[in-house]
Order: C-alpha cells, then structure tokens, then sequence
C-alpha cells in the first residue's frame, strides 16, 4: 500500500481536461504512505512522477490497484465539503512488475526531484549582486499586462519573500501576473478572454483614499473590450500588507466571483463591493444598455468555496493559483464549488512550492539579476 484517497469518478470524466487513461479511475490523493512511489500515469499538468508530489491533487490510478473501504492506520483530517468523502480508497503498486516500474521510469524520467531547484539558484545568484546592499531589479511590464507600461522594482525584501516564505508584496504579485501572461496567456491566446488589473491601483487604500482614480483606471479597461465576454483578475489587498483575496469580474455579464481563502465573504469590505458595483453600473451606462429601475443594482456576486489556508501568510500564494487554475480551464465562470480538477481543502506544501519555483525560474529567465 503507497497511499490513501478518494475515488470520484463519473461516467465521461475527465482529468485536467483529459480524458482518463483506459482501466483507471480519478483519485484524489490524501495521504502518501510511501512518498517516492512511482505515479501509474505520471501528471503532465503538474509534472508530478512520484506519489508524494501529488498529495490534495487529482491522478490517474489502475483499477485493479484500488482497494476500496481499506483502512490504514493514518486517517485523513481534510475537511473538503466540496468533494464526496464516503468513496475511500487505498493505492496499492504492490501488483505491478519491477519491469513495469523500470519502464515507467525510463518513459518519464521518473526520479526524486528536487523542489527547491530554482529557489536554490536564485538564492546563489543574489549573493552575487548588490541586492543586500539595497538595491532593486526592475521587471518591465508590458502595456498589455496591466493597460499601461511600467517596470516593477523588486528588492531584497521581495525576494526574501519566495525564498523564505513569508506574506507576498504586490511587487511579487505583479511579477507572477506578468509569468502567466508570458507562459499561458500568450502561448493558448488567452488574452481574449482574460486580462489583469493591477492591485497597486486597485486596492482597499486606493479605493478609499483616490476612489475616482480607481473607478478611472477600470473603467478604461473594461471600456477597451466591451465586444466580447472577458474575465478580469483582480487580485485585491485589504490594504498597508494586508490580507490578499482575488476578486474576478465579468463586466459583460455583469458578474462578480469572490475567492478569499479566509471563506469570508465581501461584506467583510463594503468600500471594495460599492466601488466594483460603481463601476460595473459606469460601464453599463456607457455601453448604453438599458436596465430597469427596480434592476439598477442587480449585479451577481458568487461567493466561491475555494481551498482554505490554515496560516496566516499563505494567502498570495492562494490568490496566484487561483488566477492560474481558471487560466488552465480556460473558463470565463468559476463554479460556485470550485473547479472539479482542482478542488481540495487546502493547497499542499508542494502546491504552494510550485508558486516560488515559477516565480524563481522565470526571475532567472528574465535575465534581470
């Protein structure tokens, strides 16, 4: 026995958008027993070889290697109300052949990776600059990103933040927007259908302090793709290094998804939902669509059951694989419940730890340092 799970398959199920392999069912991943177990059907999403990778994601598992109503000695205390927990399963890889496993390694070059690489380089690579010392490296943003050109300076403290993580700045924010613009906007032509405002302007201290910029800048954004059903990402902070949370709007439908991995819900901000719904009621006005009196303020906000954080630092992390999740669906609506593929409790460690590896590779990458 390698691990502990769920079962939740249904007829016509899919896994990441594909279709499952013949003979095996969709398992969530709970509890790794043997952590450097080999994965059946390694992840391509997630590039995921070994069982420990996959712990509160989604995999491939063969049927004939499911016990279902096994127990372990080690319970599972996910609290997940989105997912069926009455389906438990245990994985077993006792039945496979040493050949079998070989070829599975040689087919995926399956080894024990190393989840830190990239923070590691990065690591290196700022002993050798004057960062300590105080100063910073620009990031160029292009107009595209956030509507208006500019270079985003990142500083010792901002990197201290991937490496050693603690609570994100909106410097480091803004930074992995510019990632999933360069590395899955661009190359699945996204930007038709999603685009970011940039939380710098848009968050709770602007909108009380300079409430008439706020509603400028979106405007003009919603404004500039007012043919077609967009979803703008809005990742907004209670302000001063507050609490982040990610505030999705369709302007076209008229729809507002709120995602706080706290489960609060918006009217723990009131200065947020009354400028989002002012601004949603200008745009109407200035498409020139008619809406009834009594409908003026009938705007949709759908409170998402999204993953919990369990600390008080996580919740950048959340908010960035919030936009990346919807961006991998490529939907324009997030479900109530949350998207099947990647619904969980709480995002594990090596989840978040995808978040510091892009962000550090694409650092590296951009030849900044």
């Amino acid at each position: 026995m390698v691990g502990k799970g769920k079962v939740h398959n249904n007829l016509g199920e899919l896994l990441h958008t594909k279709p499952l392999p013949t003979g095996s069912l969709k398992v969530s991943v709970d509890i790794a027993l043997e952590k450097d177990a080999l994965l059946p059907h390694p992840d391509d999403v997630s590039d995921a070889t070994l069982l420990g990778d996959a712990i509160g994601s989604f995999v491939a598992w063969p049927t004939d290697l499911i016990i279902v109503g096994y127990e372990t000695p080690t319970k599972s205390k996910a609290k997940d109300k989105g997912i069926a927990r009455e389906i438990e399963s245990v994985a077993s890889q006792k039945e496979i052949p040493v050949a079998k496993k070989t070829e599975i390694s040689k087919r995926t070059g399956a080894k024990k990776k190393n989840p830190s690489k990239y923070r590691a380089c990065l690591h290196t690579y700022l002993e050798t600059t004057d960062i300590s010392d105080g100063c910073v490296r620009l990031i160029p943003m292009d107009g595209a990103i956030f509507g208006f050109e500019y270079a985003e300076p990142l500083g010792k403290e901002d990197f201290d933040q991937i490496l050693y993580h603690t609570q994100l700045s909106v410097g480091v924010i803004n930074t992995y927007m510019r990632y999933l613009y360069d590395k899955l906007m661009g190359p699945r032509g996204l930007e038709q259908r999603f685009s970011f405002l940039n939380p710098m302007k848009t968050n709770l201290t602007e909108m009380i302090r300079k409430p008439d910029e706020v509603r400028t800048y979106v405007v003009e954004r919603f404004m500039a793709d007012t043919d077609r059903e967009k979803l703008f990402f809005l990742p907004f902070n209670t302000g001063d290094g507050g609490h982040w949370l990610l505030v999705a709007i369709n302007p076209f439908k008229e729809i507002v998804y709120y995602l706080d991995s706290l489960h609060k819900d918006w009217t723990t901000y009131p200065a947020m939902k009354t400028i989002v719904d002012t601004i949603i009621q200008t745009v109407r006005a200035q498409r020139k669509i008619q809406v009834p009196k009594r409908k003026a303020n009938n705007i949709t906000w759908n409170r998402v059951e999204c993953p919990r954080q369990r600390n008080n630092i996580d919740c950048g992390y959340y908010t960035l694989r919030f936009m990346k999740e919807t961006l991998l669906m490529d939907r324009t609506d997030i479900p109530s419940d949350y998207f099947d593929e990647y619904r969980c409790a709480y995002y594990s460690k090596d989840q978040l730890d995808e978040i510091k590896e892009e962000l550090c590779q694409f650092i590296i990458e951009l030849q900044v340092l």
